[in-house]
C-alpha cells in the first residue's frame, strides 16, 4: 500500500497554508488575517481569524473575498479516514 503525503495534499488542494487579508472599512490602517489551516484530526480546513490589528500585507498575503470562506465550508474531504 503506497501512502500520500502532506505536500501531496497541499498540491491537490492550494488553500491549505495561504494566508488573506482584509481591510477594515472603517480603519484602512489595520487590517485582519484568514488564515487556512490544514486539521488533520477533522480532515479538513479550519480557516484561522485574526483580530483587528496595525499592519500592512506581505507580499505572500492575497486579499480575503467572501466567496473562499464559502468554498472552505462546502468543500467535502477528498478521502475517508485519516490523512497521514
Amino acid at each position: 500500500m503506497f501512502e500520500r503525503s502532506f505536500h501531496d495534499l497541499k498540491r491537490w488542494n492550494p488553500l491549505i497554508g495561504k494566508v488573506f487579508y482584509e481591510r477594515h472599512p472603517q480603519h484602512p490602517e489595520q487590517i485582519r488575517t484568514y488564515r487556512m489551516h490544514w486539521n488533520g484530526m477533522a480532515n479538513k480546513i479550519t480557516p484561522m481569524i485574526s483580530n483587528w490589528h496595525t499592519a500592512e500585507p506581505t507580499p505572500e498575503m492575497e486579499p480575503y473575498h467572501p466567496k473562499i470562506m464559502s468554498a472552505v465550508a462546502t468543500q467535502q474531504a477528498t478521502h475517508q479516514g485519516d490523512f497521514y
